[in-house]
């Protein structure tokens, strides 16, 4: 059988500063405890499963414009999937107490824009420093693998993988992890 790519690992520049004003650009917003979707397709909280908080922001301003730059450059690069936009708007995630986590899941499903376009490639780019949290890693379970593979990275670096990549952020011992996470799609994969 035949695999798809893994993932690709971008150093974007983003400097303390940058991630600064985008977190104080998102400080505007009100946060809300994140939600998962049931088997029945609807959202709830469920804290056994995930724990952090979020808001989300527009795809069409500057730091949306980043992150297509980074996956568009991803997947030129490394995946070449048939991509045509954003599927559902930026989420700014928090976590912040010890505990936090998001359980293993899969980002694979339809826009909630458009109900037609396929969430493709996934999207996180950090905020925080390794040194601003424990705990808290990105893994992710590669197709094919029994190994994860496990990242701490650094504030401004993305990971790009693709939403079929099963993954989680571990639980946060002490401190606080900001990233960014998106997703780009297009029509169902053949």
């Amino acid at each position: 059988m035949i695999y798809p790519p893994d993932f690709y690992y971008i150093p974007t520049a983003i400097d303390k500063e940058v991630a600064e004003m985008i977190i104080r650009k998102c400080s505007d917003y009100q946060l809300e405890d994140s939600k998962v979707f049931s088997d029945d397709q609807n959202q709830s909280v469920d804290h056994r499963y995930r724990i952090s908080k979020h808001c989300w922001l527009a795809t069409d301003n500057w730091i949306g414009g980043i992150m297509k730059h980074c996956i568009e450059s991803a997947n030129q690069s490394l995946f070449h999937f048939d991509l045509t936009k954003w599927t559902d708007k930026i989420q700014y995630t928090v976590y912040d107490e010890e505990g936090s986590q998001y359980k293993w899941h899969y980002d694979i499903s339809k826009s909630s824009i458009d109900n037609e376009t396929v969430r493709k490639l996934s999207i996180s780019l950090l905020l925080s420093s390794p040194d601003d949290y424990e705990g808290g890693e990105l893994q992710l379970l590669l197709p094919g693998e029994t190994v994860m593979k496990t990242f701490k990275p650094r504030l401004g670096d993305a990971i790009i993988f693709s939403s079929t990549t099963r993954h989680r952020v571990r639980p946060i011992k002490s401190g606080k992890r900001i990233s960014l996470v998106g997703w780009m799609g297009g029509p169902d994969f053949r």
